[in-house]
């Protein structure tokens, strides 16, 4: 592909700790630690830290009790009483946890030990089963399988993504999402949408359009497609471009923040365009279509993407007529009547369309 340039330690608390999916990871690691047996003052400290560090910290860390209360069976089974009874409450001894206003105790000993009185071995049991149960779990709720999502003729919508990230779809768009354990995917099938990407090197943000791929892991960024083309605009961080299938030495491009991408069949043209031309490019995110020098033809394509009634332009000579203004995305009869108020442009309505002539 062508690239045209045209420029202006161990223990859990030490472990990044950014996503989800990675806070539960950490959250069950030390409570895996803590139930093993041999936990020190020092590790209660650089837990009570992880703890206040964060509130997300202690919410994962008590969806952690949650889970190991539900699983008192273990517990039941280990001690000598029936299958689907507890032991006897005053027989459990809980460590101290606050969320917020929300407390978390059943010892007046801060540094006391939360176990079931079990012997080692099922606590450890115990423990491995939270894990893997808060593990599964974290795993189901990160994954979303082959979910279509669509914009009607006219319409512009924003729709949250289970992993903090979020698709924005411009009119008669639509894309299919699949987020999986290590790479988030997404099928730009047609129309244009707004990336707002949450942070995840372990898992890129990968939006796929034919045999092209943008890669992110966490910025925010424009795709347009055009037939079999794109056009890509970042607007924060960076992305990588690339195509799939072709020459194995040929390397990804990046593309930073300010800058926008455009392929052809063979070639990807990269330039830099103007703050003015950046909100041009942004505005239909708001419900406004902003138009500075441009002609008519572009500006009559531009709204017949909004509207099921298209305009037509019958006569080419009207075609390079400079106009500029901002318009709602829905209010085509303010763009008409512009036309015909401040240029020699004859508008006639029909059912089916708008035609355009030289007056």
């Amino acid at each position: 592909m062508t690239v045209i340039r045209k420029v202006k330690d161990a223990h859990p608390n030490m472990k990044p700790t950014t996503t989800s999916a990675q806070i539960e990871e950490a959250a069950a690691a030390w409570f895996a630690k803590r139930e093993g047996g041999d936990w020190q003052s020092a590790d209660q400290a650089r837990l009570d830290a992880w703890l206040e560090a964060a509130t997300a910290h202690r919410v994962a860390f008590i969806r952690i009790l949650t889970a190991w209360e539900r699983a008192g069976r273990l517990s039941a089974l280990g001690a000598g009483i029936a299958p689907g009874t507890l032991p006897p409450r005053d027989s459990w001894h809980f460590a101290p946890v606050s969320v917020g206003a929300v407390s978390v105790t059943e010892s007046s000993d801060r540094h006391a030990h939360f176990r079931w009185r079990l012997s080692r071995g099922l606590r450890v049991i115990a423990a491995l089963w939270v894990i893997a149960t808060v593990a599964g779990t974290v795993w189901y709720l990160s994954i979303d399988r082959g979910r279509a999502y669509r914009t009607a003729i006219g319409a512009v919508s924003t729709v949250p993504l289970s992993d903090g990230s979020s698709v924005t779809l411009n009119t008669d768009t639509q894309v299919h999402v699949e987020l999986a354990p290590h790479e988030r995917r997404v099928n730009l099938d047609r129309g244009e949408a707004f990336f707002d990407v949450a942070h995840d090197p372990s898992r890129p943000f990968i939006v796929a359009v034919d045999d092209k791929r943008i890669i992110a892991i966490g910025t925010q960024f424009l795709v347009r497609r055009q037939n079999e083309d794109i056009r890509v605009l970042v607007t924060q961080g960076r992305v990588q471009i690339e195509r799939v299938g072709r020459s194995p030495s040929a390397a990804p491009t990046s593309l930073d923040a300010g800058f926008e991408a455009r392929t052809t069949q063979s070639a990807l043209l990269i330039d830099q365009p103007a703050p003015t031309q950046i909100e041009q490019l942004m505005s239909w995110r708001t419900g406004h279509l902003l138009f500075r020098d441009t002609t008519l033809a572009d500006a009559v394509a531009e709204f017949n993407r909004y509207s099921a009634r298209r305009m037509v332009i019958a006569d080419p000579a009207i075609a390079g007529i400079r106009i500029g203004g901002s318009f709602h995305s829905d209010d085509i009869e303010s763009f008409l009547w512009l036309l015909q108020s401040g240029f020699p442009i004859k508008v006639e309505q029909r059912s089916d369309r708008i035609i355009l002539t030289r007056r």
